[in-house]
């Protein structure tokens, strides 16, 4: 083993993506609702600065849908049927699934058309199902029955599929756990009357549009329609659609904070050479403190570890030589920044020679 000779240089300025919480988070939480995730990317981590919390997280997610488990709500329309709410532990453990229940043997559905869809864009629609004393569900478009898409919540397979050859209509189930399936259906901008009401349907059998016999009901939670064709992780929602930070590892720099408050900032901190999976090794490292107090640079792998502090005191510019170098398994990354305002890393591949 050993170095090679050329030294690279990595700039930065250090110019972080930043934002505000969308709704107040909990230590406990697994999404972090954000007023905006332009230009962020799940490549790094972000600081929850009012809190100094540092969290990564595995996807960024839109949820146009409101009052994504609360089919009661008045936000759903429902077309023979009724719903029954928090009749069941839902999928992320909460008392919180509903029970679609047939109110007649025509069509079975709760459907809605979010607010700010625009007709002509592919969207991907996702719920989680269950079976109750009936297991079909089906994910179609209101406009067009030639869309739809049967899942049988028994077996966790797709049955049915309308226009399953159309270029980019696909569907998919996924079994997590205890009955649920999450069962999704992506509507791609080539189907020309897509006007963008999304049904969740309750049938009597696979390919059927009629309902069970009354009374007969299956679980439903945790609806999502995203623009796009990319099934992202489930984000919740209440009385607006929200788009967030999901997949969520809180407490990156050790520490987890109990809670913060919507409009609090949130940014996303650049990193050095992140985009390179690679050992490497820090050699020198030249850092500036932005003058209002002492400076730290918090240095981390790809998996967020901490490796080492840098602590500069409150003054302009420092250069630092590493000697014999500090080691980063699989890429050097920026977990968490103090009163810096720039920095340039001095490193060498760790390699085969």
């Amino acid at each position: 083993m050993g170095f090679l000779l050329d030294t690279q240089a990595t700039r930065s300025n250090l110019l972080s993506v930043d934002t505000t919480l969308d709704e107040d988070i909990t230590a406990t939480q697994n999404y972090i609702p954000v007023a905006s995730t332009a230009n962020f990317s799940t490549s790094v981590v972000a600081e929850v600065e009012t809190t100094n919390e540092v969290v990564s997280f595995s996807d960024i997610s839109e949820n146009l849908f409101e009052y994504s488990e609360q089919f009661d709500n008045s936000y759903w329309n429902k077309t023979g049927a009724d719903i029954t709410a928090n009749q069941i532990i839902a999928p992320d453990g909460t008392l919180t699934g509903d029970k679609l229940i047939s109110t007649t043997v025509a069509g079975v559905f709760v459907s809605k058309k979010p607010a700010t869809a625009t007709q002509g864009q592919p969207y991907t629609v996702s719920i989680y199902a269950k079976a109750g004393d009936t297991d079909s569900v089906r994910i179609t478009n209101v406009s067009s029955g030639a869309t739809g898409a049967w899942f049988d919540l028994t077996n966790g397979t797709i049955g049915t599929q309308n226009d399953a050859s159309s270029t980019g209509m696909v569907s998919t189930i996924t079994d997590v756990g205890d009955g649920w399936y999450k069962c999704t259906r992506t509507f791609p901008d080539s189907i020309g009357d897509i006007n963008n009401w999304f049904l969740f349907g309750l049938n009597s059998a696979d390919g059927a549009t009629t309902g069970p016999p009354v009374g007969e009901f299956i679980y439903i939670w945790g609806a999502q329609v995203e623009n796009g064709t990319t099934l992202s992780t489930y984000l919740p929602t209440t009385s607006d659609p929200l788009v967030g930070l999901t997949g969520v590892t809180r407490g990156v720099n050790g520490t987890t904070a109990a809670s913060a408050s919507s409009g609090a900032s949130i940014q996303q901190l650049p990193f050095a050479l992140g985009s390179l999976n690679l050992p490497l090794r820090l050699k020198g490292l030249s850092v500036s403190s932005d003058g209002t107090g002492a400076g730290r640079l918090t240095l981390c792998n790809n998996n967020g570890d901490t490796i080492c502090d840098v602590d500069i005191p409150d003054t302009k510019l420092f250069d630092l030589d590493f000697g014999g170098g500090i080691f980063f398994p699989n890429g050097i990354f920026i977990s968490n920044s103090i009163n810096i305002t720039a920095y340039t890393f001095y490193t060498d591949y760790w390699g085969i020679r």
